[in-house]
């Protein structure tokens, strides 16, 4: 079982961005495995800290589903928070049977690298504006392509300790990079935002205990790998950079939602706007999308907003669909394991850390992604969410018991 569950694991995220919803067949080997723990009943030993990262999962499963069908809405919407739910099992499956760390650190080298390379033979090879790699859209494409490079970054500690200590490091920093140059290609924004953060986190934890000038020498070299990847030839980062500008300008002078910008910033007025008819409940997918169109009608909203089936911002599109109670829900979902993850890169062993790190930088990535995307409202989004959670919170305990 372990060699299951550690190719599983690999295979997870090395075919995530190369292969058509390839993510989705590690994830359901490591679903259909756990069906050997009705059999097996190994001794898993849970923790408190087991059963909050297991309640939160449950908790937005139900209190989504709940909502869904309070609204009556499509069945199709359950399709999002049962990710969360499918994930549980999956959890206990790995704090039985716990992934090769090989396998877990191989997998994002495999699947940064790959992703990208097919990206840039879409970009300079078929002229694709907007290259999205193997998935369905570049703004996902870009958030999981640098959400796999900062994950492999994480790594570098771990790879520190091994016998083939520069070869590994050598591999985690190129999947590190070419996470980062995938983001780039695809244009999308939104992953770029996390790079400050991400920053800032492995300047921190990468320059404890070795003083100021280290921190300062960390921060200097992302700084200029930064101005790097601006100023390389066919970057599209000073491109978007000047859209987004002009963009947000065009908006504050004369309301222009036919622009990108425009438009969110427009969607992100009519669900603040909706949202207090029902402010504990939401209206619902259905409520939400008649209320648009009536809005529209009426001359209250532009018509560039209709045919949007989300509000461009996982915050604001569960506050008007699913209401206070939704989003305190999704906020539990983020913070209550980056609460765990947190702890444990304070107090763990420090066999455990890069796996809390890695915690600790997927939970701030997606709380990030979400202010300009709703990224939870896609297949990828919320599977790419909860499984690396899990699968980081099984390993991260399998080192603790191993200190």
């Amino acid at each position: 079982m372990l060699g299951l569950t550690s190719v599983s694991v690999f295979l997870f995220f090395a075919l995530a961005l190369a292969v058509n919803s390839g993510y989705s067949l590690g994830a359901l080997v490591l679903l259909l495995a756990s069906s050997w723990l009705l059999w097996k009943r190994p001794r898993l030993n849970l923790q408190r800290r087991d059963y909050l990262m297991l309640g939160t999962l449950l908790l937005y499963f139900a209190i989504f589903t709940a909502n869904m069908l309070y609204h009556a809405d499509p069945a199709r919407e359950l399709d999002i928070p049962l990710r969360a739910l499918l994930a549980a099992p999956v959890l206990l499956l790995l704090l039985a049977y716990p992934p090769r760390p090989e396998a877990w650190w191989s997998g994002l080298v495999i699947g940064a690298i790959s992703g990208t390379a097919l990206a840039s033979w879409q970009f300079f090879a078929l002229d694709v504006y907007r290259p999205q790699a193997a998935t369905s859209n570049a703004i996902h494409y870009g958030n999981v392509s640098m959400l796999l490079g900062m994950l492999a970054l994480c790594g570098m500690g771990w790879a520190s300790k091994q016998r083939h200590r520069l070869a590994w490091s050598l591999l985690l920093l190129a999947g590190g990079l070419s996470g980062i140059l995938g983001s780039v290609i695809s244009g999308s924004r939104s992953g770029w935002l996390v790079l400050p953060a991400c920053g800032c986190l492995f300047s921190y934890y990468y320059s404890k205990g070795r003083g100021a000038r280290y921190l300062a020498a960390l921060l200097g070299a992302l700084l200029a790998a930064f101005l790097l990847a601006y100023t390389l030839p066919n970057s599209r980062m000073p491109q978007r950079v000047e859209v987004a500008v002009n963009e947000i300008k065009q908006f504050q002078d004369s309301d222009n939602v036919t622009t990108s910008i425009g438009q969110r910033m427009e969607m992100w007025r009519t669900a603040i706007d909706m949202y207090q008819q029902r402010p504990w409940t939401g209206l619902g997918r259905n409520g939400y999308m008649e209320q648009k169109s009536m809005l529209v009608d009426e001359g209250k909203a532009n018509v560039a907003i209709r045919r949007h089936t989300n509000a461009h911002n996982d915050y604001l599109d569960t506050l008007v669909k699913r209401g206070i109670i939704g989003v305190m829900a999704l906020l539990a979902l983020f913070l209550v394991p980056l609460l765990l993850f947190a702890r444990a890169l304070r107090q763990s062993a420090p066999a455990a850390q890069p796996y809390a790190l890695a915690g600790v930088v997927l939970c701030t990535c997606y709380m990030i992604f979400g202010l300009t995307t709703s990224s939870l409202t896609l297949n990828i989004g919320i599977i790419m969410l909860t499984f690396p959670m899990v699968i980081l919170w099984a390993m991260l305990r399998q080192q603790e018991r191993l200190a």
